[in-house]
């Protein structure tokens, strides 16, 4: 049995892994939806990144700068603070670039951009301390601050067309949306509307399969959101007449959903320590991404759905019930709340449709 060390986050199940190799794997498995969303957006997509990278770098580098002004009245050009030497400030500001529709204004990027990386992450302390992800808190700022100057005040996911997400949220149970978008379409991303770094299921897939070869990620966590939200649409789909298999696939294809999964969720600041934790975590994530597009005002629900879960890690990680295995308690428990939510999904759905 492995042996629970209690630290300061980052928290890592390869003891010999470090920060700076994890993050810079991360980078590595982003560049192709980067390429992505620069070939399918042009130059818009290319300053957006540059935008929200550039406004946490600087931010941070600013923030430790004051900081040391204060404590000792030095400074420091190469601050051992600024993460930038790690690539996590990188990280976080491209992820928050990729999850942005490429008609943002510039302006709209920095200001989260700023505002993202303060509150989320240096006024708890910096990298390792914070317990909101950085750039989901980030969107979530900007969607909420600037949704009706970015014409989307109902619509998270925004872009130039409507999204798959934002047809279903009109009808969620009618199949029209493949008449403009195939299953093929949604997966490959071509051609498709949506947040410039989100479209595309199969890169997505590329980048995680990189970083599951590297061992830089909890591969159990991408796995447990996608399979959550695959259950829940599955069974939605069986218990509402008329509706098809195409439901459950656009539920994983569409929207941010993959992308959440796969570079979101599973970052290792912000998720619990343990495997059953982090299991709790991502069925949780699953689960209120599925209702919130279902039930909610906006029709994407997986940032949302990220940042309302990181605010219970402390919880699921808190010492006298946080277990490195299941038990046989602990799993028939979690197999009763998982079996209750279906059920409740399913009843709920049936007033929707």
């Amino acid at each position: 049995m492995m042996e629970i060390v209690q630290k300061s986050s980052p928290h890592l199940r390869r003891p010999n892994a470090r920060v700076i190799r994890m993050m810079r794997d991360v980078a590595i498995a982003l560049m192709p939806l980067v390429v992505f969303a620069i070939y399918s957006h042009g130059l818009s997509a290319l300053w957006i990144l540059l935008a929200a990278v550039g406004s946490m770098v600087v931010t941070e580098y600013v923030y430790y700068v004051i900081q040391d002004k204060i404590n000792d009245g030095k400074f420091q050009l190469n601050n051992p603070s600024f993460s930038l030497y790690n690539y996590s400030v990188i990280v976080s500001g491209l992820i928050y670039g990729l999850i942005l529709p490429d008609k943002i204004p510039i302006q709209v990027v920095i200001i989260g951009g700023v505002v993202g990386v303060l509150l989320a992450k240096l006024i708890f302390g910096g990298l390792g301390q914070n317990i909101f992800n950085i750039a989901g808190f980030a969107r979530i700022f900007a969607a909420l601050s600037f949704g009706a100057m970015l014409g989307y005040s109902n619509h998270v996911d925004a872009d130039a067309g409507a999204t798959v997400l934002g047809v279903l949220a009109q009808n969620p149970f009618s199949d029209g949306v493949l008449e403009n978008y195939s299953l093929w379409t949604m997966f490959s991303g071509l051609g498709m509307p949506g947040s410039i770094g989100e479209t595309s299921a199969l890169l997505i897939l590329v980048g995680g399969l990189y970083m599951f070869l590297r061992k830089s990620f909890d591969v159990y966590v991408p796995l447990v959101v996608m399979g959550t939200v695959a259950v829940l649409s599955a069974a939605v789909m069986l218990a509402t007449d008329g509706v098809g298999w195409w439901f459950v696939g656009t539920q994983l294809f569409s929207g941010g959903l993959m992308f959440g999964a796969v570079y979101m969720a599973t970052d290792p600041i912000t998720i619990p320590v343990t495997r059953p934790g982090r299991i709790y975590f991502a069925f949780g994530v699953g689960l209120l991404t599925f209702v919130i597009r279902l039930f909610g005002t906006y029709p994407e629900g997986v940032v949302f759905a990220i940042v309302i879960m990181n605010m219970f890690v402390p919880a699921i990680d808190y010492a006298k019930w946080s277990k490195n295995t299941f038990s046989l308690k602990s799993g028939l428990i979690f197999g009763a709340v998982a079996v209750i939510s279906v059920i409740g999904v399913v009843v709920g759905a049936s007033y929707v449709g």
